[in-house]
Parts: structure tokens; C-alpha cells; sequence
């Protein structure tokens, strides 16, 4: 029990980092894109994409961390927890999932372009990471619907609010992240993208049976 405990704290400061520097190199490859006039419509979907997937995975994250330390200090239900667990696998990891495939089509073009060890291997982690992701959005997601389906009015209000209040928490870290980033490659002389071919995704597989 305490060594699965450990395993999950450090997947979900895993995400949490990773969530990071998706909106600093989101950030960055914008500020770049910025910077050098490009044209191109499907890197700034791209960046922004890597924006999007650190603040849904920010708020993945903050949602199971501010959900287990208030069952722990009594202020909500095993219930009011359950359904914050599944609704963020559920409606967040969607979206998780969603800007993971776009960044995962960026990556695998860098390396189809490249043809660098270091960009096929993001290609290639990215695809895996993608598809592993998807297996458990899709094995998991019948359970976690019902745990949303039986649980009372009263926590999934409960349950809402922790969720709400989550994404506002990420929403002004992720910022941060994303103007460093913005700021860092308009004063930057480099040309290369520190975001263009990352864009991995472990979230979605942490609590996702509530």
C-alpha cells in the first residue's frame, strides 16, 4: 500500500513537471514563431496545443492533489473524492488525449524532416505514450462514468468546486510558465524550438478508476 503510494506521488509530480514544460515550450515556440515571421498555421496549432496540454494537465494534476488533502482533512466525502478522480480522468483526460495527438503529429513530421536519432525517438515516445494513453481512456472509462452516474448531487457539486478551483490554481502557473517561455525565446539569438518535437503525456493513467 505505501509503496503504491509512492508510485503515485511520483507520477503525479511527474505530470506536473511535464505540464510545466508544455507551457514553456508552448510559450517559447510561439515567442519564436514571433520572432522569425513564420507562417506556418500548424506550428502555432501546435504550440498553442502544448499550452493547452499544460493546463489540462495542470489541472489533472491539482485536482487529485487538492481531492485527496481534503478527504484527508474531513472537509469532503469518499464519494465527493471518487467522482473528482473520474471526472478528471473522464473530461480532462479527453482533452489530454486530444492535444497529445496533435503535438504526437508535430513530433512525428520534425523527425520525417530531421531524420535525427534524438527526433525519431521523441516520435516514437510520443506515439507510445499517445497510444498507451488512449488504452487506458478507453478501459477505464465505463467504470469512472459510473462512479459519476451514482454519486449524489451534493458531492459532485463538491466535486465540481475542487475542480474549478484546481484549474484556476494551474491556470495562473501555467501562465507563468508560458511567459517565461514567450519572453525567453524573443530575447534568445537561438533558432531552434525547445517544444517542437517533445510533447509527452503521462497523465489520465494515475486515478482513473476513481
Amino acid at each position: 500500500m505505501g509503496f503504491g503510494i509512492i508510485i503515485t506521488v511520483l507520477i503525479v509530480a511527474f505530470d506536473f513537471l511535464i505540464s510545466m514544460w508544455d507551457a514553456y515550450a508552448g510559450g517559447y515556440s510561439l515567442g519564436m514563431i514571433k520572432k522569425n515571421g513564420d507562417q506556418s498555421k500548424f506550428r502555432k496549432i501546435s504550440a498553442y496545443a502544448a499550452v493547452g496540454l499544460g493546463l489540462v494537465g495542470a489541472t489533472y494534476v491539482m485536482a487529485i492533489i487538492i481531492g485527496f488533502i481534503a478527504y484527508y482533512l474531513a472537509y469532503i466525502s469518499l464519494s465527493t473524492l471518487e467522482f473528482v478522480l473520474s471526472f478528471d480522468f473522464i473530461f480532462l483526460g479527453i482533452l489530454i488525449i486530444g492535444f497529445g495527438f496533435i503535438i504526437t503529429i508535430q513530433s512525428i513530421i520534425i523527425a520525417a524532416k530531421r531524420r535525427s536519432a534524438g527526433s525519431i525517438l521523441i516520435a516514437l515516445f510520443n506515439s507510445f505514450i499517445i497510444a498507451f494513453d488512449v488504452y487506458m481512456y478507453v478501459t477505464a472509462f465505463s467504470e469512472s462514468l459510473s462512479v459519476i452516474k451514482r454519486t449524489g448531487r451534493r458531492s459532485q457539486g463538491n466535486g465540481l468546486m475542487i475542480v474549478l478551483m484546481a484549474a484556476l490554481i494551474a491556470a495562473i502557473i501555467v501562465h507563468a510558465a508560458y511567459k517565461h517561455g514567450y519572453k525567453k525565446a524573443l530575447g534568445s539569438a537561438a533558432q531552434q524550438n525547445p517544444g517542437g518535437g517533445r510533447g509527452f503525456r503521462s497523465t489520465g493513467m494515475v486515478e482513473g478508476k476513481g
